[in-house]
């Protein structure tokens, strides 16, 4: 109710990320019995991680389907790409939202949880100064958006009206190049440009930064930005 946008996004990535998860656990259980236990072991380490942010579908996911195994036979085979596995779930086990919600949550340990997230939130404004300080207010190397590549999704931090850091292996390549990171890239929400804290090596072949570099494809260039201190990799001559 207090953040209707992402609604879609959570429902989205639970059919995507969701279901892809409760598949591969189901397969590679030997019983159901087993798949049921790896479900609740994934969400047990689930609660353990830094971030519940595009990973919390991975734990989700395999806990729904489980249910719907058990509560709507055949469901697999009428799932559509549209759906809510949170909503299916409901209408399978006929649950209804609670009305006393305080009841509930004390039910659930919620003085301790407000405490706990209170106390990450504060940790959490600190965490987004220093990276707000390292890729957005500090200088940077801007690379194109477009491109494919690979990264761990773990401990990602999103900056709101900015966009996501991710860290750990990071590996993206398009027509102008290739970036290798592991200690964290900035991807702006609107997919324009990544972003690693400025440059501290150059050289005709790479450019490097501290836990990055860069490598250049024939006809592109690494300039200064618009910012001072920036730097951008463009299309043009050496």
């Amino acid at each position: 109710m207090l953040y209707p946008a992402g609604v879609e996004s959570e429902r989205a990535a639970e059919i995507t990320e969701g279901l892809a998860s409760y598949t591969g656990t189901v397969l590679a259980a030997p019983s159901p019995a087993e798949a049921i236990a790896s479900a609740l072991d994934q969400l047990a380490a689930a609660e353990t991680q830094e971030s519940f942010v595009r990973t919390f579908a991975y734990a989700s996911g395999p806990a729904y389907g489980l249910l719907l195994d058990a509560s709507s036979p055949g469901w697999r085979q009428r799932v559509r790409g549209t759906d809510d596995l949170a909503a299916l779930v409901m209408r399978a086990l006929a649950v209804q939202p609670a009305n006393n919600v305080a009841a509930i949550a004390t039910r659930y340990g919620g003085a301790e949880l407000r405490a706990s997230e209170q106390q990450r939130e504060q940790q959490r404004q600190e965490r987004f100064a220093e990276l707000r300080r390292r890729f957005v207010d500090g200088p940077v190397l801007l690379l194109p958006g477009r491109g494919a590549g690979s990264f761990d999704a773990r401990g990602a931090v999103s900056i709101p009206g900015v966009g996501t850091v991710y860290f750990g292996a990071y590996r993206f390549s398009g027509d102008w190049g290739t970036l290798e990171a592991e200690k964290g890239v900035l991807v702006q929400s609107d997919g324009a440009f990544r972003r690693v804290p400025v440059p501290v090596r150059r050289d005709e072949a790479s450019v490097a930064g501290d836990g990055w570099i860069f490598k250049a494809s024939p006809g592109w260039v690494v300039r200064e930005g618009t910012r001072p201190g920036d730097y951008e990799v463009v299309r043009g001559q050496p």
